[in-house]
This record gives structure tokens, sequence and C-alpha cells, in this order.
């Protein structure tokens, strides 16, 4: 048989008989040496009769010892006499508490009525306050390993509100309040679990009063397999789960997934047929299961991140591109409105594109080539009424052309100047949005800064000439002239009111 618990040491509380025999022969049987402690001085010729049987089947070192729990050294006692012993008999070994259970209780149960403040004190040092002093005094002997486990012994009667079980069932509650707590401010030194058993046969069990026994009854008739028999002691340690209706019944314990006091039933949440296998193993189940949780939710998290950032940076990139358009149909516009204060708007009547003067078609100007300038085309989607448009639909006098800013074309260019007519024509082409990729490549990625990086290039190279022409008055032929330099400050400062108008269209790309 399999030992995993070889060497360990478990002190179990209230181990001569009942539930804690019960769980003391269980730990034996894993390979862990023993220390049984029990209160009454009646109670000791079960305690050596339990601890010579399992010494002999499981060749373990099993202590008998008595100690009342209840007065205030008594937690204090237990674990100086446990350190002095083991430490005799095992002087090469660390002395190391691996397993506390913490099963030592009482009830003194009565109505309402003749609850007494002694009754109160009694139960509350042993079911309370005594495992509160154990594990504070086993703290310093705890492994620092995360491999200790401290287990408390509950009960179903923390929220089931029997009859004349007030403080009793008030005893148990604080002590799985007090077990939520331990297992936050122990989790790097020890697990720490409480299981609810149900009602057990035992001397307990049978010194409760008629009010109790009749109150319950109805309980354990309506609950499968619930009859109360001498086995339930053995039933509480294995919880075996080939009668899923037993397990269901006799035990409320942590799920894997929160590590609190539940009401889980532990046919549910049991991977083994024995319930203190599952509590010992506990921490190994919460960090497996949180493993696999962790990475399904980090890459989920950097799947979201990752659009989150692509779907930021796409915004951006395509900002910067939209702007640098906007600068070319700018600079073309205000070229345009300075060489029409000249008289040089060429040949035929420009016709209004979003409330700028257009000027003439590709062709009507001598020397421009298609491959030089953008076409002014529209489609029937494109012809829609501008906001100056007459609300009649037949009333053509004041229609206008108009295109959407998404696709807003450059206009013709009129300057004397063929450098910069090149570079915002250049510019124009390398910012076309509808030409941009929208891959998520690698290449697609480098060609689209590549292309930025160009346009922002042109940007500077059309910002120098005119800066150059506003200071020198000169065109890009060498002529100077008052009068160049005055168109070219409109030029710059989009004075006219065709190139403020065209401005103020595409000021928001």
């Amino acid at each position: 048989m399999s030992r995993p618990l070889e060497g360990k040491l478990a002190i179990v509380t209230g181990s001569s008989r009942g539930v804690g025999a019960a769980i003391a022969t269980n730990l034996a049987s894993k390979g862990a040496n023993i220390v049984l402690n029990y209160t009454s001085p009646s109670s000791t010729p079960l305690a050596s009769s339990l601890a010579q049987k399992l010494s002999e089947q499981h060749n373990i070192h099993v202590f008998p010892i008595p100690v009342d729990l209840s007065s205030p050294s008594g937690p204090a006692t237990l674990i100086s006499l446990v350190r002095e012993h083991f430490t005799t008999h095992f002087p090469s070994k660390p002395f190391q508490i691996d397993i506390l259970i913490n099963n030592a209780g009482i009830a003194r149960n009565a109505p309402i009525e003749n609850v007494t403040i002694e009754d109160f004190e009694a139960t509350y040092r042993t079911n309370v306050l005594a495992p509160l002093l154990l594990v504070q005094a086993a703290l310093p002997y705890l492994p620092n390993d995360r491999s200790g486990r401290i287990v408390n012994i509950s009960s179903v009667s923390s929220s089931c509100g029997f009859v004349t079980q007030s403080v009793y069932g008030g005893s148990k509650a604080a002590l799985e309040a007090m077990t939520r707590t331990w297992a936050r401010e122990l989790s790097s030194r020890a697990t720490v679990n409480a299981v609810n058993p149900g009602p057990v046969e035992g001397p307990m069990y049978r010194a409760n009063p008629p009010q109790f026994l009749e109150g319950i009854k109805g309980w354990v008739m309506h609950t499968p397999l619930m009859e109360v028999t001498e086995q339930d002691g053995n039933e509480s340690s294995r919880m075996t789960t080939t009668s899923p209706s037993r397990s269901q019944t006799l035990s409320t314990q942590p799920q894997p997934s929160i590590p609190t006091v539940n009401n889980a039933t532990v046919s549910e949440v049991n991977d083994t047929a024995d319930l203190f296998d599952d509590l010992l193993t506990l921490e190994d189940r919460f960090y497996n299961q949180g493993y696999e949780q962790g990475l399904v939710d980090g890459i989920a998290a950097g799947r979201a991140e990752g659009r989150q950032i692509g779907l930021e940076r796409g915004f951006q990139r395509f900002l910067e591109a939209g702007r640098l358009q906007g600068k070319a149909i700018v600079w073309a516009c205000r070229l345009r409105a300075a060489q029409k204060i000249q008289g040089k708007d060429g040949v035929g009547e420009g016709i209004k594109r979003n409330g700028v003067e257009a000027g003439p078609r590709e062709g009507d100007r001598e020397g421009q080539t298609s491959s030089q300038q953008p076409t002014l085309t529209s489609t029937k989607e494109d012809q829609l009424s501008s906001p100056t448009t007459s609300s009649k639909p037949n009333d053509s006098s004041n229609s206008q052309e108009y295109i959407p800013p998404s696709r807003i074309p450059l206009p013709p260019l009129i300057s004397s100047n063929p450098r910069i007519e090149r570079h915002i024509t250049s510019l124009y082409a390398l910012s076309e949005t509808e030409s941009l990729s929208v891959e998520n490549t690698d290449e697609a990625v480098d060609a689209f800064d590549g292309r930025m990086k160009r346009a922002q290039g042109k940007v500077k190279l059309i910002e120098r000439i005119i800066h150059e022409e506003k200071i020198t008055g000169t065109n890009g032929e060498g002529s100077t002239n008052g009068g160049q330099k005055g168109r070219r400050t409109e030029i710059e400062e989009g004075r006219d009111g065709n190139a403020g108008r065209c401005s103020s269209q595409t000021r928001g790309v």
C-alpha cells in the first residue's frame, strides 16, 4: 500500500475515540507518525490500546498524551511535550509538525432558555480558543515550503440551525471563520481547511438531550443514507466516493477553486476515495489549476492587449496619413488662390468642389498631363447636395458638386514653380489612404512606415521652398520681384478668400 506520509508527524486532538480515532488510523495507514491527544483520564486505556494497534500494524511511532486543551496553557504544553518527545526519539531529524488536526470539541446542547454562561465559556474554550492557541503554539514548527496541512473539524451545525445547538453551532461557525483567515495568513507555510461532518454515532452524539434527537430526526429521515451508525467515524475519515449520497450528506469541504469553506458536496470535489488525501494534496491542486488557468487568462489578455495596441497604432498611422494628405490639398488650394490673384487661373471657368474653386479640368491648361495632376471626377454617389444647395430638387442654378471628405482629390496645380508642384503631387500620392495597406504583416507595416517617412520628407521640402521664396522673393526659375513675393506671402498665409475657404474645409483632415 502507498505510504505518501512516510516520516511525517501528525497531531490529532480528541483522538482516543470516534472521528478523531478514525482520522488517526487513516493517517497512520499512510505512514505518518501520530500524536494521540485526549483529555479525560477515562480515555487513557482507549488511547493506549489504539497507539499500540497503530504502531504494530503500520510500523510507525505513536505518542499518546493527555492534555486538557480547554485550559489557556494546554495547547502550548502539548506542543512542548510533543517536541521534547520526538527530539529525544529522533535526535538526528529536525522537529517539524507536518499535519495538525483540530478535532477535539464538546457540545453542551440546551434550549436557549437553559443556556448558561458556564456552558458558553466551556464550549468556546474548547471549540474556538483551543484551536487558535494550538495553531499559535505550532506555528514555529510548521514547514517553510508550504507543505504543512491544518484541518479543522467543524460541523454541519454551523449552518443548519439545529434546535438546542445555539452555542455549539455558533462555536463551529467561529471555527470556520478562523479557518478562512488562517488560510490567508499561513499561506506561505500550510494550507488550512475545514471539514463539516454530519451526525456521527458515539458518546458525544448519545449525550445529546431528547430535544436535539427529536429535532434532528426529520433531517436524518429525509437525507439519503443518513441513518446514524457506529461506522460513521470511519466514514467521516474515508469519505468514500463509491456512495455519492453518503459522501454528499457527510461533509462540506473547500472547493479546489475557492480556498475557503463552502457548502460543496464531497462527491463533486473529491478526486480520490479519501477526503484527507484530497485535503493533504489540496495545495498541489490549487497550484496546477491556477497555473493552467493563468496560462489561458494570460494568452487571452495578451491577445486583447495586442488588438488594442494594434488598433491604436493603426489609428495613429492613418491619422498621420490623413494629416499629410490634408497639407497637400491645402497647399494646392493656396497656390491656386495666389495664381488667381495674378490672373493666371488658366483657360476655362472652374467648377466649385467642396466650396473651393477647383479651376479648369485636366487638359484645359497647356502643358498639364494626367501623370502630373489627378483628374477631378465624380460619380452619381458623389453628386450630393451641399449645405448651400437649393432645397428644390430641380433647381440647378445653385447646385454644387459635393465630394465626401474621405475622397477629396488634389485640385489642379497652377504655379510658376515646378518643384513645389512636383513635391505637392508626390506628397498627395504618398499619403493616399485608399492605397495604403491595412495588413498586419511586417512587410506591410514597414512599407507603410516607409511611405510616411517619404511623405514627411516632402512636407519639409515644401516648407523649405516656401520659406526660401518668402524670404528671397525668388521663384523656382530664379526671378525676383515684389509682386511675386507678395503672392507667395498669400500662399503661405492663405489670406485670399478662396484660399481661406479651402483651408477651413481641410483643416480637420
